[in-house]
């Protein structure tokens, strides 16, 4: 089921990121996290991953990395900052965090220990996900389904990078490989959500270029609630497919998070 591909090799070369490696480490260090620390290492170093799995902490809550993964880096708090900062600074104005594509469950554990309802979507890594929801005690805050989310209802052939399980995506173009994953829509689900009409919801979007498909099958979703923020991948290239998509739905007001991420505000 899973590649011998590592989709990202962190390199000395590039000099451009020492400043990101550097917020890494200072994290790394604040929080004690010296096994995740000495992974980083011999991974910039040699390209390696830790061939056993490890229990640890950073500032986002504890977490179990799974063997021959790049976890180490999602749970520092460096990794998608300028994300954790928005929504830092929009505490307040939230009270529902969806993420779709959960990878294992960070974000979820650190907005639930904030006190918000969390629910964590995720066709490969749910397994996982729970597991870190437990280690939290966190079952009580946060709801965990094993999907894809897209148009329809389908099975479909997820591709699985080795190292980087978050990272996987669908390929249609592979029929001859048994599907493995069951896709669902956000209109098909979001009822079991229990939320309520008052509910104020932010969406984490991070779905390898599936974006369009998920929004497409959230049109329910959409309409149905009155304050709701997406926060999205976003690419130059992709020529504001995902913008044009929302904006089909309702009136939203869009904003650059980073150079990669954006937000998508219901009006």
């Amino acid at each position: 089921m899973e590649s011998e591909i590592v989709t990202y090799k962190p390199s000395l070369k590039d000099v451009s990121k020492y400043f990101v490696y550097a917020d890494y480490f200072k994290e790394y260090i604040a929080c004690g996290d010296f096994k995740s620390l000495r992974a980083s290492f011999k991974y910039m170093l040699t390209h390696k991953l830790p061939t056993k799995g490890f229990q640890t902490k950073s500032r986002m809550g504890n977490f179990l990395i799974r063997p021959h993964s790049t976890e180490f880096q999602h749970i520092n708090f460096a990794y998608e900052r300028k994300i954790k900062e928005y929504l830092i600074t929009n505490m307040d104005s939230f009270d529902v965090f969806i993420d779709v594509g959960a990878c294992i469950g960070e974000y979820c554990v650190w907005l639930a220990k904030l006190g918000k309802k969390c629910i964590a979507i995720d066709p490969v890594n749910s397994a996982a996900v729970k597991s870190n929801v437990d280690l939290n005690n966190l079952g009580h805050s946060i709801k965990v389904l094993p999907y894809g989310l897209g148009k329809q209802r389908e099975r479909v052939y997820f591709h699985i990078p080795f190292g980087q399980p978050s990272s996987s995506f669908m390929e249609r173009s592979e029929t001859s490989k048994e599907p493995n994953v069951q896709i669902e829509t956000f209109d098909s689900l979001y009822e079991s959500f229990g939320l309520s009409d008052s509910s104020r919801i932010v969406v984490k979007l991070d779905v390898e270029g599936m974006e369009p498909e998920v929004i497409e099958g959230a049109r329910k979703f959409i309409n149905n609630f009155k304050n709701i923020t997406f926060i999205y991948e976003h690419f130059i290239s992709d020529e504001y497919r995902n913008d044009k998509a929302f904006s089909s739905h309702g009136d939203f007001w869009f904003s650059d998070i980073d150079k990669v991420n954006r937000v998508a505000i219901k009006k």
